[in-house]
């Protein structure tokens, strides 16, 4: 059976293997491994066989084969069993010879300590950590302590009067007006009086064919021998200019010496006057100050711009104080936050130390306590960023500390409980409003354009007239009293024309004009629609927010009960920490819905009033106001 099926000989031998093993007692030596190779008949396998320990000098005696495994001698095997023992001793080196005769493995290595197995517990249970009792390092608590504890209060009247009289950007704007303001005198400009003046001296020679003169004796005379030869000095003043009314006017008095080589020096005088009335083109006072109303609209209009300006920096000033109260009071509700999911969680590992809860509730209530520290570093950065914002609002150039000035409200929100009349704001922003002033002020300046290139379509047609008295004499004081006694008078008067045929540049601009003119017209009529939206959105927006903050109030009270029922219920075993940290979640956003909806309806507040642009009045703060004087025509 054995020859037919040898590998049913295999566990055979690694039984009797293993019980020689188990026989011996146990020792100190190292465990080796070995490949033995058993041969059959059909082919071989390989086996993995262990080496057991060698015996120390004073073993005991080997034992003998059990006599139910020895083959008996009187038996003589066939010769294909013979065969096959001979094959299997000759590759298995005594098997089932006793253990005494194995060759020792390692001669002469010290056999080390027996090492005992140890069983690895594998945890399944949660992981704990262990959590900070502060939401931030010590160092960063103390400068967040530092930006609140420490930090400068400041109301928020005398934030506007800083940021008024320090904000770099109005520095900048305040100058606009000034700028403007140039523009009136170089329209005046228009209307200077000038002054002209001018010396010279010269000499004049030219041939001639006449006789030389009988007076040779002069230097002049011999030069000019045979030439015609005139000597002058000369000299004139005049003023000149053009008044509102389209009138060119000039005003000169003319004076000088002539010697001829024929003549004796002589001296003449000449007072004269000029005056140009424009009568078509460029006459009249209207369109000759159209310049000079249309800068000074300019001007007005660069003062609505600074009113713009101011209306927008009060409000933006206010806006962020309330935002900075918003990002202060945060943090505290996000600190008082963590202190609450801190002592929840310390409540929580004493009760699964005594066994009232388990690991996992821990597990939760850590996880809580560690979303709250993020909520903590959020709110805590928000609030230094409302801080420099604030500062670049009052110039932080004029703080201490500069930029590193920490700065808070030191006043809480007062809300207000006004009945909003839609309509009656309507009004005041159509009469406040300066950019609304701003488009009715451009109207006007597209009515003087039409105005100035309407005038521009007709001809030229001016009436001039002049005189003048002139005098001669031996010396400059005849010549004088020449002009004086109105010796040689002499005028002219006449009228002078002129005309393009086609005059296309005249009709492109009045053409240009009046489509300028309904533009700003529609302007007008657009910019009334955007201020009637901000106004009824702003009354909107007010209303909501009255209602969200006595929402807001009854909803803190009520989470607040809820997060002491949960935490009273988890303390019994009622309620699980997943319905307690969901309480916490609930309690302190009602708390940051509460004090939003406050800034919200004072902002919604400092919204409507910028949409009527009542800001500044609302401040005590005198508005720009526009008078006949300022130069805008009246109608």
């Amino acid at each position: 059976m054995l020859l037919r099926h040898p590998f049913k000989l295999l566990p055979v031998l690694l039984t009797l293997a293993c019980a020689t093993a188990w026989a011996q007692p146990p020792v100190r030596s190292q465990i080796t491994a070995s490949d033995v190779v058993v041969k059959f008949v059909g082919g071989e396998t390989t086996v993995p066989v262990i080496q057991l320990p060698e015996k120390t000098p004073a073993a005991r005696e080997p034992e003998k084969t059990p006599e139910s495994l020895q083959v008996p001698s009187s038996s003589e095997p066939s010769p294909s069993v013979a065969r096959v023992r001979a094959e299997t001793e000759t590759t298995i080196p005594s098997l089932l010879a006793p253990v005494e005769t194995i060759e020792p493995a390692n001669v002469g290595v010290p056999a080390p300590e027996p090492v005992e197995p140890k069983r690895e517990e594998i945890s399944t249970g949660p992981q704990m950590f262990t959590l900070p009792t502060t939401p931030l390092p010590p160092e960063e608590m103390k400068l967040v302590n530092e930006a609140t504890e420490g930090a400068e209060k400041v109301s928020l009247i005398a934030s506007v009067c800083r940021a008024l009289s320090a904000n770099q950007s109005l520095q900048v704007d305040k100058l606009s007006p000034e700028v403007s303001n140039t523009s009136i005198e170089s329209a005046y400009s228009e209307f200077d009086t000038t002054l002209n003046a001018s010396v010279s001296a010269g000499e004049n020679y030219s041939s001639t064919l006449g006789a030389l003169p009988k007076d040779r004796g002069s230097s002049f005379t011999q030069e000019a021998a045979g030439k015609r030869a005139s000597r002058s000095e000369d000299f004139s003043m005049s003023l000149s200019g053009r008044l509102p009314t389209g009138t060119d006017y000039s005003i000169g008095v003319t004076g000088g010496r002539n010697r001829t080589q024929n003549t004796e020096p002589f001296y003449n005088a000449e007072v004269s006057a000029r005056i140009t009335q424009n009568l078509l083109k460029g006459g009249g006072t209207t369109v000759n100050m159209i310049g000079v109303w249309t800068a000074q609209n300019n001007f007005v209009i660069s003062l609505y711009q600074l009113q713009n300006t101011l209306i927008n920096l009060v409000t933006d000033v206010q806006a962020t104080y309330w935002d900075l109260y918003l990002a202060q009071k945060t943090l505290e509700i996000q600190l008082n936050s963590f202190n609450i999911a801190l002592e929840q969680s310390q409540r929580t590992e004493e009760l699964v130390r005594v066994g009232k809860a388990t690991p996992l509730d821990f597990l939760s209530a850590q996880a809580e306590q560690s979303a709250r520290v993020s909520e903590y570093i959020n709110a805590a950065a928000s609030l230094r960023v409302q801080q420099l914002r604030f500062l670049r609002l009052l110039n932080p150039n004029n703080q201490k500390h500069q930029w590193r000035t920490a700065i808070l409200p030191n006043q809480v929100p007062s809300l207000k409980k006004e009945t909003i009349n839609v309509d009656e704001h309507v009004k005041l922003a159509k009469f406040y409003r300066p950019d609304l002033r701003q488009a009715q002020i451009d109207c006007a300046n597209g009515e003087l354009e039409v105005t100035r290139t309407e005038n521009g379509l007709l001809p030229s047609l001016d009436f001039f007239t002049e005189a003048g008295l002139s005098g001669v004499g031996n010396d400059f004081g005849d010549a004088t009293r020449n002009v004086t006694n109105a010796n040689y008078p002499r005028w002219r008067a006449g009228l002078e024309f002129s005309y393009a045929l086609q005059n296309r540049a005249a009709r492109a601009a009045y053409r240009r004009s009046s489509f300028q003119l309904v533009q700003a017209q529609e302007s007008i009529k657009n910019y009334e629609q955007i201020i009637e939206v901000d106004v009824r959105l702003a009354a909107v927006e007010i209303a909501r927010t009255e209602r969200l903050v006595s929402s807001t109030k009854v909803t803190v009270q009520l989470r607040g009960d809820e997060l002491k029922s949960e935490n009273e219920k988890f303390r019994v075993g009622r309620s699980t920490q997943l319905l307690v940290n969901q309480a916490q979640r609930d309690f302190t956003n009602a708390q940051l819905n509460e004090v939003s909806a406050e800034v919200a309806n004072i902002k919604a507040y400092l919204a409507l009033y910028k949409a009527e642009g009542t800001t500044l009045q609302r401040l005590g703060i005198k508005p720009i106001t526009i008078t006949p004087a300022s130069g805008v025509p009246k109608n």
